[in-house]
């Protein structure tokens, strides 16, 4: 019996602190260019930048900043205007964006292989002033940016950008400026919105960042992430503002292009990373590879993972592959808030939580936000209770790039769905158009590794709830097993109709699940189970079609072998060969049904028990209707075969007939009784 641990109560994990922390950083009254400027007379020659064989230390990479920011005054950046950073992920990449805010500008990053649309909207903004970019990318860059505006390759043009000098130049920049617009990760399908990040902005997502994470001048931060997305952006801030050192991952530590965690894994032993910021598929790669090559992450000191749900068994499982010395913190961050939201640290001693699959807390607010599950009318709901997330605080930006600001005091609408848990802590839902409970229950399979639960309409009006599931490592998937699974979970109305098993879930350019991406199964499976399911799982995947097909089977079989069974366990019992017209066809037609009833009631032993569990009864009640349903069917055909073939005097026989079949047939009617009367359980663990 485990020891209770403090950090929990009622079985749950218990928060720190309130999860809506208040606002309580202090305003910041410096720009984080100029944070990381301290550190460039403090300690000049600490190394800040490592990108593969390349090292910047904080002097080279201040002076280069310095000599770009030059060259785009003399180009006529005005203060506060936007600058497109086009160059990919390297060292350059922060030389870049340092020089633009140096020189009062405001960065807008910008990946290279993003897709064009994506390309076309951000470089297409009349608002930038200019690009920073390579001489290979010019062609692709300026077909976009308007005409007239500059374009600075940083690789033809680098001799008229050395000529400028090293030295700082005071641009006159205040908190209040535009520091960069980072773009949303276009989740469910839309189009990416750029977001206006202030200078006051990141610095007071830096301090809440500084807190929580205890950042030091010792530490390595890896970076994973493409430039364009918040993340990079909040991981040179860490770095570079504590006096750390940035350590950019490269194409061959990308685990898309290198298939496994094997070349990061050596980057972070290698370099001697102290923090790794990443997503939820490279911490599900890292993870792996470390099981199955029994290997550790050398000096890492603190793991935080964001950008999608990242539920607490995962987190269990990674401590125990780790160790305790490792802190395991699981982030919920906004773009709009410069990638700042909120937190849960998993605690050092293992916490007893019903059900950890299903959970993904996210504690907490950073200082410097608070972070709320929204009710209607916008307040803030009441604990237990389901809701949008907002945020609102000093990490929030002023506002979206089309126009519409972001109002002071209020809380920002995140089109997340989370709730405040029992407990106190605050929980990720998924998006507010998800099906969590579904998604949750799913996860609660052993045999099932991650899932989406999604809304496809095959034609028009023709809609049908579909999960998408992979099997975990090693595993296989029995949908048999998985429809039963479900059905004694979810209630019909929320049970996934079709099955589709994938390789992998498709995901965004930024990590997250891409719930638009999934493929379709075939359709004239879905449309039919569409426009004629009712909710659950059958084995190929549709609802009521394979059930009732499989009753139908097994009915027919075991009727057939119960009518040429009957003269051989039961000789004579159906002779009516002494019985006059027309009461021997009727007693005929008895046998007919006792026959037919028998068989149905075999057919409903083997596969009705989806058609009874999706009712939401506790199991044990449906697995008990589920036999009494099938019993009163069953026991028709015996019962009348033996009592036409025992004397009435017999009454030991008599008694035994009456306890075998009457008094149990009685207790089944009761139990389905019970069935029929009883609440549906509340089985959904996320309500």
């Amino acid at each position: 019996m485990p020891r209770a641990d403090p950090t929990t109560a009622g079985g749950h994990v218990m928060p720190q602190e309130p999860p809506t922390s208040k606002d309580s950083a202090p305003r910041p009254r410096r720009c984080v260019h100029q944070l990381y400027e301290d550190h460039v007379r403090r300690t000049p020659d600490a190394v800040a930048v490592i990108s593969g064989s390349q090292q910047l230390t904080y002097r080279q990479l201040d002076e280069r900043a310095n000599r770009l920011a030059r060259h785009l005054r003399e180009a006529g950046l005005p203060r506060g205007g936007p600058v497109a950073v086009c160059l990919g992920r390297d060292a350059e990449v922060l030389t870049a964006m340092l020089g633009v805010l140096k020189a009062g500008g405001a960065y807008v990053p910008v990946e290279p292989s993003a897709p064009p649309s994506v390309l076309r909207q951000v470089l297409a903004d009349p608002g930038l002033f200019a690009a920073v970019t390579w001489e290979s990318l010019r062609v692709m860059v300026s077909d976009t940016v308007r005409s007239g505006r500059p374009v600075i390759c940083l690789d033809t043009q680098a001799e008229a950008i050395a000529a400028r000098s090293g030295e700082p130049l005071d641009a006159g920049v205040g908190v209040s400026d535009l520091a960069c617009v980072l773009y949303t990760s276009g989740t469910a399908g839309r189009m990416p919105r750029g977001v206006l990040i202030e200078h006051r902005t990141l610095a007071s997502a830096y301090e809440g960042w500084r807190v929580v994470y205890r950042l030091s001048p010792a530490d390595r931060h890896l970076q994973t992430v493409a430039s364009e997305f918040a993340g990079f952006t909040a991981d040179w801030v860490r770095a570079l503002c504590s006096g750390g050192t940035l350590v950019l991952a490269g194409r061959d530590e990308d685990l898309d292009r290198a298939g496994d965690a094997a070349p990061l894994h050596r980057l972070i032993v290698n370099r001697a990373v102290t923090v790794v910021a990443c997503d939820v598929p490279t911490v599900h790669g890292l993870h792996r590879h470390l099981r199955s090559q029994g290997a550790d992450l050398g000096d890492v000191r603190l793991i935080a993972v964001s950008g999608d749900s990242w539920y607490l068994d995962e987190q269990q499982a990674l401590r125990r592959t780790l160790g305790p010395h490792v802190r395991i913190l699981n982030v919920y961050g906004v773009t709009e808030a410069a990638g700042s939201g909120a937190y849960f640290e998993l605690p050092d001693r293992p916490a007893v939580t019903e059900h950890p699959e299903r959970v993904s807390p996210i504690g907490k607010a950073f200082p410097g936000a608070t972070v709320a599950v929204l009710g209607r009318g916008g307040a803030p709901a009441a604990r237990g209770a389901r809701g949008e997330l907002g945020i609102k605080g000093a990490v929030l930006g002023r506002g979206y790039r089309d126009g519409s600001a972001f109002k002071s005091g209020q809380f920002l609408r995140t089109g997340d769905l989370g709730r405040v848990r029992e407990d106190g802590g605050l929980e990720h839902l998924g998006r507010v158009a998800s099906h969590a409970d579904a998604e949750a229950v799913l996860r609660g399979h052993p045999s099932v590794g991650e899932c989406l639960v999604t809304t496809v309409e095959f034609g028009k009006g023709r809609k049908t709830l579909i999960a998408y599931v992979t099997a975990v490592e090693g595993g296989e998937l029995d949908r048999s097993e998985l429809r039963l699974f479900l059905s004694t979970r979810l209630p019909s109305a929320r049970a996934p109709q079709t099955l589709t098993q994938v390789a992998a879930l498709p995901r965004t350019r930024s990590g997250k699940i891409d719930r638009s991406g999934v493929p379709l199964p075939a359709q004239r499976d879905a449309t039919r189970r569409a426009s004629g399911g009712k909710g659950g799982l059958s084995a190929d995947g549709g609802e009521g079609g394979g059930i009732w097909s499989g009753i139908a089977g097994i009915t027919a079989l075991f009727s057939f072998l119960s009518w040429i069974l009957t003269d051989a366990l039961w000789p004579y019992s159906t002779d009516l060969s002494l019985v006059p017209q027309p009461w021997a066809a009727l007693f005929t037609g008895l046998y007919v049904c006792e026959w037919l009833a028998f068989g149905l009631g075999m057919g409903f032993l083997f596969c009705g028990r989806p058609l009874v569990a999706r009712h939401g009864r506790s199991p044990a009640l449906t697995s008990a209707a589920h036999l009494a349903v099938a019993w009163l069917l069953i026991a028709w055909w015996p019962q009348d075969n033996y009592y036409r073939l025992a004397a009435k005097t017999d009454w030991a026989r008599q008694a035994a007939l009456v306890y075998a079949f009457n008094i149990t047939l009685m207790i089944a009617g009761a139990v389905v009784v019970a069935f029929v009367a009883a609440k549906p359980r509340k089985t959904d663990l996320m309500r």
